[in-house]
């Protein structure tokens, strides 16, 4: 199959090649909108997810000013009695990371209902362990989905430094940043639900030089990282630029990965499963943020 590759053999200047790009996968990502929600992962047996790749998309199109009332109002529709939102609320049990990404994306869509707020980080911090990690879930979660408690209940480094990023609260938050650093400095930068690195790395500020794939999420996360910085990375961007199709949309990444609810972070093996997002929608909301922080730089 021939990939056709967008803005290639243009004679603009490289920004305006750069400000097409970046116009091309927002145009691609709002086209993947339906009643305010963005749904992916569709071959999973809990269903695709809803809120928590809605809220994802949402605070990729903040980043540009965009913001669509309906995907508020959709969110705000899912979000459960005890606070928290889920994967999919049909199949899934509420979790805290999901939660944390629809407080972030409420914050970028400059969403100002206080209540709703404090009742989702009080969710949250109730997956606080004694450690300082966030679990994903709480025990009874996964009872009421049948499965018991194991190393979904557990901290989990992905999901902390996004609370620890994120979270109001600033003993809570100070607890995630304490669990992260003390991990971080041991040389330790696994995710749980993430192959990559770069994950723990960007949510936490914390660079290092480990090695970047050709996987558009990896790439994004890994030049959002140096932005933070006020770093620039052409030959990181280059490479990102060349993963873009000819619809806007970028090559689907496989950094998603789901270890069973009993196999804890240093049991994960290369046949743990996983999958990509044949939608293309994470691989797109994340090299589009990265390319423009670089853009901003370089300009």
């Amino acid at each position: 199959m021939h990939i056709q590759i967008f803005a290639m053999g243009r004679k603009e200047t490289k920004a305006m090649k750069n400000a097409e790009i970046i116009d091309a996968a927002k145009t691609y990502l709002l086209t993947r909108i339906e009643n305010g929600l963005c749904l992916e992962f569709h071959q999973l047996r809990h269903g695709p997810s809803l809120a928590w790749t809605t809220a994802c998309v949402g605070s990729t199109l903040a980043e540009f000013q965009v913001v669509l009332p309906a995907m508020i109002e959709a969110l705000l529709s899912q979000q459960w009695d005890n606070g928290g939102w889920s994967y999919n609320q049909n199949f899934v049990s509420a979790d805290a990371d999901s939660t944390l990404r629809v407080i972030q994306f409420l914050g970028k869509a400059g969403f100002h209902d206080q209540k709703v707020i404090d009742r989702a980080e009080r969710f949250v911090i109730s997956h606080q362990q004694a450690d300082g990690g966030i679990a994903t879930y709480l025990p009874k979660a996964l009872a009421t989905m049948g499965y018991s408690s194991g190393a979904w209940t557990t901290s989990h480094p992905c999901v902390t430094a996004l609370a620890a990023s994120i979270l109001q609260n600033q003993s809570a938050r100070n607890k995630a940043k304490h669990y992260i650093t003390d991990r971080l400095k041991k040389g330790d930068a696994r995710a749980y639900w993430w192959q990559t690195p770069w994950y723990v790395r960007y949510e936490s500020g914390w660079p290092n030089g480990e090695n970047i794939g050709n996987d558009p999420v990896e790439l994004g996360l890994a030049l959002l990282l140096k932005a933070k910085f006020g770093k620039t990375d052409k030959e990181l961007m280059a490479r990102l630029l060349k993963l873009q199709l000819g619809d806007g949309s970028f090559l689907s990444s496989r950094q998603f990965r789901i270890p069973r609810p009993n196999q804890f972070l240093d049991d994960i093996t290369e046949q743990t499963e996983v999958v990509e997002d044949r939608a293309r929608i994470f691989s797109t909301a994340a090299a589009v943020v990265a390319i423009s922080r670089q853009e901003a730089l370089l300009n």
